[in-house]
């Protein structure tokens, strides 16, 4: 055989070959995890007076999920604002002086201090009567529920675990040898066993470590859209082209 024949041989080898490894499928497992997950606990020792949402009920961001006792800390609250009216009284007071040179401006110096101080209480007394109410931080369902109407509960204290549904990614073990070709961005197809539903995604992020032992990495794809009935904790079977 001649050399161009051999060439020309190899060529058409090549282009026969080329579509089949284009088409290879390669597959590993994973699962589904929710992008926005939390635990709710509280701030402040105090009694709950108010739980709107069970488990297993939907809430949109902003909602009340609970409701603590606030009447000693809005007290407080009306307390230091009495306290700063007479500091801004008191303030207003010292700078007239000080215009007519009755006072020098060291006590002018001590009322704007001491007016300083009663305002900075008065923010704290502020979040405090803002944290008697713990507002949802997303949209989502309550998974959890570690709350009842009447307790007493303490300062960081769990009180309730929330989950959104509406935003899910896919954690996948892959073998490090995939390096080669995987990348950001690219897309594949998520095969969830428990509906036998197909979701598309893309890869968002990539291990920055390979496991020694199995010699696999971890990624995480971000699915595109989640229809109904796909849940956290499913297991799916990543399709990669």
């Amino acid at each position: 055989m001649t050399l161009k024949l051999k060439v020309v041989v190899c060529l058409l080898s090549c282009l026969i070959t080329m579509p089949v490894i284009a088409q290879e499928t390669f597959k590993a497992r994973g699962i589904l995890v929710a992008t926005n997950k939390a635990t709710l606990s509280t701030e402040l020792s105090a009694r709950v007076i108010a739980v709107p949402k069970r488990m297993g009920e939907s809430f949109k961001q902003g909602d009340s999920l609970i409701r603590l006792d606030c009447r000693l800390f809005e007290a407080q609250l009306e307390k230091v604002d009495a306290e700063t009216k007479v500091a801004q009284a008191r303030l207003d007071n010292t700078q007239q002086l000080n215009r007519l040179n009755s006072i020098g401006t060291l006590e002018v110096t001590i009322a704007q201090a001491e007016l300083q101080k009663v305002q900075a209480e008065r923010t704290m007394a502020q979040l405090n009567v803002e944290r008697c109410d713990i507002k949802a931080p997303f949209d989502g369902v309550v998974e959890q529920l570690d709350s009842h109407t009447f307790e007493v509960v303490q300062q960081q204290q769990a009180l309730m675990k929330i989950v959104g549904l509406n935003r899910l990614e896919a954690d996948i073990i892959v073998p490090a040898q995939w390096m080669a070709w995987l990348m950001i961005n690219k897309a594949i197809t998520l095969q969830v066993e428990e509906t036998q539903q197909t979701l598309q995604a893309v890869v968002s992020h990539i291990g920055p470590s390979v496991d020694p032992t199995s010699q696999t990495i971890q990624i995480r794809a971000t699915i595109k859209k989640v229809p109904v009935k796909v849940l956290p904790g499913m297991s799916v079977v990543a399709m990669f082209q």
